[in-house]
């Protein structure tokens, strides 16, 4: 179990590349913005510390990313420290917060399901940041590697590479669906490609097993999603789910899929939700876009909730998603940025009652808008 405040502190080296994307976006147009006690502090070189500690929760595929490069640029852009439970799947970790096994001040999620669950009582809104992108990662130690290179480089048709999955001995990796939105789009997409490329009526279930009543299917292809990218780069399994991001993060090969596919075109977000799988307990979930949210997490009732540092810093950790320093180190991770987009929970009623000045200035700032759906 983990404590209920956890602050597993990560001491890692600053990358050069996270030192000089903080720096843009504590210098110039967009300056590093944090909150204190009072309000917001802006500053055209480094905002002033709060002397706390963002305690975020963040979704597995940003494990690496998060202790590597995003926490310590936000350190050097703010001077406030960065920590937070182990990535584990998005799902997961509402329920950890809702249970009280964890208790984040911030939550970077994938997909605004997630915080949904955390809706009205421990979050207020869902902040989207960028799409996305699914794409099918792979081992250059499997022993279908020249195959999987031809259908990457357009050599051989994307159908093939649902073939590929179908063949005796294939090793397949992805998550748990139930756990995590990852698994969910990876069992959405095989759905999808099903009837967007006229495969057989049986490829689902050739591919990924029998889903019965828990959506899982073939247990031996499931793998925790911080897990499934060392399982790919060491030939473990052939080939597995990713994000784009997550893949390129990994330096693993990986296979671009099309924007019908891919549940990150915008474009596409009719297509996407021509598809549905069912969870475990009847729980319908239909296609959606894969996007990357973030929240503020309210204390739980009765708790004495973070101190007022930590919760600064908690603010100024979203604050700074939405700098152009945050935003470029996003952008060079492989997401696809977009305006934010505001999710009220039900009784929240503007973008002025649930986000701080801090937040709000950048909002505004970006065109940011509220989404209905």
């Amino acid at each position: 179990m983990r404590s209920p405040r956890s602050r597993n502190l990560v001491a890692v080296p600053l990358l050069a590349a996270a030192v000089a994307l903080a720096a843009c976006g504590s210098s110039g147009n967009s300056p590093a913005t944090t909150s204190s006690g009072g309000g917001s502090t802006t500053s055209s070189t480094t905002a002033a510390a709060s002397g706390g500690t963002a305690n975020v929760a963040y979704a597995g595929s940003l494990d690496k990313l998060y202790n590597t490069v995003l926490g310590p640029a936000f350190t050097t852009a703010t001077g406030d420290k960065f920590g937070g439970p182990p990535g584990a799947g998005s799902t997961d970790l509402a329920n950890e917060i809702l249970s009280g096994e964890i208790s984040p001040g911030a939550f970077l999620s994938v997909g605004a399901k997630a915080i949904k669950l955390l809706w009205p009582s421990r979050a207020k809104f869902a902040l989207v940041l960028a799409t996305d992108p699914l794409v099918v990662a792979y081992s250059p130690h499997s022993r279908y590697a020249t195959e999987l290179d031809a259908i990457r480089t357009g050599t051989k048709p994307i159908s093939d590479l649902f073939s590929l999955f179908e063949t005796p001995g294939f090793r397949l990796g992805r998550t748990d669906p139930n756990q995590d939105p990852q698994g969910q789009f990876f069992e959405l997409m095989i759905e999808l490609a099903q009837k967007v490329l006229h495969l057989p009526p049986d490829t689902t279930q050739k591919i990924l097993g029998n889903l019965g009543s828990t959506s899982i299917g073939n247990t031996s292809q499931v793998f925790a999603e911080t897990a499934l990218p060392t399982m790919i780069a060491t030939g473990n399994v052939d080939a597995g789910s990713e994000y784009a991001p997550q893949a390129r993060q990994y330096h693993l090969d990986y296979i671009t899929l099309p924007p019908t596919l891919s549940f990150a075109d915008p474009a596409d977000a009719n297509l996407y939700a021509t598809v549905s799988i069912t969870l475990t307990g009847n729980v319908a979930v239909p296609g959606d876009l894969i996007t990357l949210d973030t929240t503020l997490v309210q204390p739980k009732t009765g708790s004495t909730g973070p101190s007022s540092a930590d919760e600064a810093a908690d603010q100024a950790f979203v604050a700074f998603l939405l700098s152009s320093g945050g935003r470029a180190i996003l952008q060079h991770a492989g997401y696809t940025l977009e305006p934010p987009k505001l999710k009220l929970a039900p009784g929240s009623t503007s973008a002025a009652a649930v986000l701080p000045k801090s937040v709000l200035s950048l909002y505004d700032k970006l065109g940011g808008s509220i989404s209905t759906s």
